[in-house]
């Protein structure tokens, strides 16, 4: 019923919108749109171009670099606030609607994206709101090696290059590894940078790392407001608003607030921000940043439906508890789309986060450049979920209160509070040493300390304090409302608390010898002291497991990374790089039930990348990489509790082409090719359930298609009805995943898929324009991600959406 409703009202909403069209468009004249160009940094390598061409579509990219005062601009450009020649804040630049030029946050100084010996993938403002990119796992489905996992219903999770991580995402560079679900309503850009880069961002970011750049006080004049509903009962609204007070102190606030219900039954989303930023130039060359965000994001939690297996031979049966179940795989179980596994009346995740962050930036007469950047975060983070844990069953001894078919549920809540505190220092100079030698010289140093708390409850099922932590369930009646609690500490619960503390020094040499070649190298040493205390009160301990347990690790550990550019000619360059990164166990990694010195152990990263990169046009960039990554001591979740650590290597390649194809044609298209496989695991066939040829030597890594392929386009049509440039525009695009294995016993597979997804875009004045939204438009019924073999999420079906963006 409630999908009919839904049909029908996006029906009317798109009816509404081409009238609109239909009745405004004629007679409408659009805005000439300049482009910015982007402007050098003191203290860096340039990275700069010509006019590009204009942007086709109602949105402009905003860039992130001061430029010269445009004549006539509405958005305040030509305040004066910072002058041309100034980039404060990290980022892309050379930005030109899907095309950004150069970042500076690959190597901390302003560089262009062909003299980076890495892949990169940037996604623009105007890719994002194109698409209508709301949080980071949308954005992150159009970006080649990476794929969106479920994250239990409750976080961001992704596997960059078969490396599967929920902490690696940084906001402006800066570590922001808690577990919650990250909207983009302040935010700039997305920048994914593959493979280990420890150099510039420290541990983790063995696959990459993700970075959101947030939007900043530029002294622009502002006042946007953009709504958004459309189907599932989205309510949607924006804002951001900013200028310069006088010629020293700008500010600019954004917000956010969003209701939403899903087609998954039960789901509800309540999510609210603030993001209140200042900027303040006591001097001509100094510029301090002062910025506070409050999220708060309140939903239900759901993860999704379970597997089956239909092959129920004796044989088959045999083959399995001998270690050959994989030959037989399961897939998802024959249920709608919408169908809840669990109780819902308990389940819910809740996250506040308050940052605050001090910058600072100034440039010497001589030209070496200072930064720091100072962040507090506190993040507050409990969820409760009741979920399958088992497959379908078909056995009268397995379904035990119930008749087969049934499924076995249970549950756990789970509090994981986290405060950040860090510091990061960067000098950065530029020596010419000879016309054809230039030396872009950086040192930094990094401290910080990171608290976090891991308490545990299981569930106790009908009775709260003899009830079983598992019930069983018929298939066909897979919601429940049975009585339920969570107070079962002793029975794979957890009380932890883990204290970080890292101090990191880096040195980097970005040399240019000649115009046709490039070297980058560069080490960071960083020092971590963990500690580790087990608060949970055991009746029967043992050396490894009692109330009061406390664990060091002291890690002292090497990051380099090395590079060399080849450039035959200046619109292409050849690259090829090596690296390396680790990962020290840290608060997020405490997710196994027991406590090891192996598992204190840090993770290891190597990556050997060789790629290319051309600028076709000066606003179209195609690129390619091929990757072989080894990645030691990896943990890698078996089921809803239960981790096994291993040895993995990742090989594989990527292409990707963006840009202006003409100057009414943007292209976003990505290819991915993968394989991540174990070479080793510290699981034996006893400890998996004395299956005699048992090994996880050779499988797959879960949540890995091989094949990955993403297109999106947008063509302004307006001059095909006789339209200004810029009044009306369309836009498509096509996502394909090959199929994956939902976990590292490979028993379970997720079948590929293919969506297509369409969008229309109308400017009906310069301070009124629109858009429509359509995903999966042929309505393809398939699974989106998994985390495990019994915690799979069907994707959505065909949805609409409508975005007013209003200027005042």
């Amino acid at each position: 019923m409630m999908t009919t409703w839904n049909r029908s009202r996006n029906a009317r909403l798109l009816t509404s919108l081409c009238a609109i069209t239909a009745a405004l468009a004629a007679g409408e004249a659009a805005e000439a749109q300049t482009t910015l160009p982007a402007i050098h940094v003191g203290g860096g390598r340039a990275a700069t171009r010509g006019p590009a061409p204009r942007a086709a579509g109602p949105v402009r990219a905003t860039p992130l670099v001061a430029a010269a005062p445009q004549p006539g601009s509405n958005d305040g450009s030509g305040s004066g606030f910072i002058p041309a020649g100034a980039q404060v804040w990290r980022g892309p630049t050379d930005v030109h609607g899907y095309f950004a030029g150069g970042t500076s946050t690959a190597t901390k100084t302003n560089t262009p994206i062909l003299d980076i010996p890495q892949s990169i993938t940037i996604l623009t403002k105007q890719q994002l709101e194109d698409r209508n990119s709301l949080t980071l796992n949308q954005a992150l489905t159009y970006v080649p090696g990476v794929t969106v996992a479920q994250g239990e219903g409750q976080r961001d999770q992704v596997t960059i290059r078969g490396q599967p991580t929920t902490a690696d995402f940084y906001t402006d560079g800066v570590r922001d590894d808690a577990e919650y679900y990250r909207d983009l309503y302040n935010i700039q850009a997305v920048e994914v940078l593959k493979g280990p880069s420890a150099l510039i961002f420290g541990r983790g970011g063995g696959g990459g790392v993700v970075n959101r750049v947030t939007r900043k006080a530029d002294g622009l004049t502002r006042r946007n407001m953009q709504v958004s509903t459309g189907s599932f009962g989205r309510k949607r609204l924006t804002i951001d608003v900013g200028q310069a007070i006088n010629d020293q102190l700008a500010f600019r606030v954004n917000g956010l607030f969003e209701q939403s219900y899903s087609f998954r039954d039960f789901f509800n989303m309540r999510r609210w921000g603030i993001n209140p930023t200042f900027t303040w130039k006591p001097l001509e060359k100094t510029f301090i940043t002062l910025s506070y965000e409050h999220y708060q994001d309140h939903r239900e939690m759901d993860r999704g439906v379970p597997s089956v297996n239909f092959i129920r031979d004796p044989a088959v049966l045999a083959a399995q508890a001998l270690g050959f179940g994989y030959l037989y795989p399961g897939y998802p179980a024959p249920t709608g789309r919408s169908t809840f596994f669990g109780n819902p009346a308990v389940n819910y995740a809740k996250t506040d986060v308050d940052r605050a962050v001090v910058s600072f930036d100034h440039t010497t007469d001589f030209g070496l450049n200072i930064k720091n950047q100072t962040v507090y975060a506190n993040y507050e983070k409990f969820y409760q979920n009741t979920f399958a844990n088992s497959g379908v069953n078909f056995l009268n001894g397995a379904c035990a209160g119930t008749t087969p078919p049934c499924v076995q549920l249970s549950g756990y809540n789970h509090n994981t509070p986290r405060q950040n505190v860090f510091s990061q220092t960067d000098l950065t100079y530029t020596l010419e040493m000879t016309p054809q030698i230039k030396h872009v010289l950086l040192g930094g140093m990094e401290f910080g300390n990171q608290k976090t708390d891991s308490n545990r409850n299981n569930a106790r099922w009908l009775d709260p304090f003899n009830g079983s932590v598992t019930y069983n369930t018929s298939f066909g009646l897979p919601t429940v409302f049975a009585p339920v609690v969570f107070n079962n500490a002793l029975v794979g619960g957890f009380r932890r608390h883990t204290d970080l503390d890292l101090a990191a020094g880096y040195v980097q040499d970005q040399i240019t010898i000649t115009k046709y070649i490039d070297v980058i190298a560069g080490v960071r040493f960083d020092s971590y002291n963990l500690k580790f205390v087990n608060n949970l009160a055991i009746p029967n301990p043992t050396p490894t497991n009692y109330w009061g347990q406390t664990l060091y690790s002291n890690t002292g550990k090497w990051s380099p990374r090395v590079g060399l550019v080849v450039k035959p000619f200046e619109q292409l360059s050849l690259y090829g790089s090596y690296s390396r990164s680790f990962l020290p166990a840290a608060g997020d990694q405490f997710n196994t039930i027991s406590i090891s010195a192996a598992n204190l152990q840090p993770q290891g990263f190597e990556n050997v990348e060789a790629g290319f990169k051309a600028e076709i046009t000066p606003t179209l960039l195609f690129t390619g990489a091929l990757y072989n990554l080894n990645r030691s001591n990896q943990a890698i979740a078996i089921d809803a509790f239960y981790n096994v650590l291993t040895n993995t290597r990742t090989t594989g390649g990527e292409l990707s082409l963006v840009g202006y194809l003409t100057k009414e044609w943007e292209v976003s298209l990505g290819y991915g090719n993968q394989h991540a496989y174990v070479t080793s695991s510290d699981r034996n066939a006893a400890q998996a359930g004395g299956a005699l040829f048992f090994t996880e030597k050779g499988k797959n890594v879960p949540s890995v298609p091989q094949n990955t392929f993403s297109f999106w386009n947008k063509y302004d049509v307006s001059s095909f009805v006789g339209l200004a440039p810029g009044v009306l525009g369309v836009g498509s695009g096509v996502i394909y995943n090959d199929k994956f294995y939902a976990a590292l016993d490979n028993t379970v597979i997720i079948p590929g898929y293919a969506r297509w997804d369409g969008a229309v875009y109308l400017k009906i004045s310069d301070n009124l324009s629109g858009q429509v939204n359509v995903e999966n438009i042929l309505g393809a019924f398939y699974y989106a991600s998994a985390n495990n073999n019994n915690n799979i999420m069907p994707g959505a079906p065909r949805s609409a959406y409508v975005t007013v963006n209003a200027r005042f």
